[in-house]
């Protein structure tokens, strides 16, 4: 129960944190929109679709990796 960030990790477990990095990146990326067209300043704007870019990039890198632990994980089986 409360080993969920222990190894060894199920398959179940670490599609969903895959899943579930895609969906955080993907509202990541709908949010760029949103700060493009909103009132701040352009300093504020720039900083923030940034920041939202790095954090696309990272979420992206984490769900990718973790589907590899997934396939590698198939393949000992």
């Amino acid at each position: 129960m409360f080993r969920l960030f222990k190894p060894p990790f199920e398959i179940s477990t670490l599609e969903a944190w895959s899943k579930m990095s895609d969906d955080i990146a993907k509202v990541a990326i709908l949010a760029v929109p949103v700060m493009l067209y909103s009132n701040y300043s352009l300093g504020f704007r720039i900083f923030n679709i940034v920041l939202l870019s790095v954090v696309v990039m990272a979420f992206l890198t984490v769900g990718r990796y973790f589907r590899q632990v997934i396939i590698r994980l198939s393949e000992e089986k």
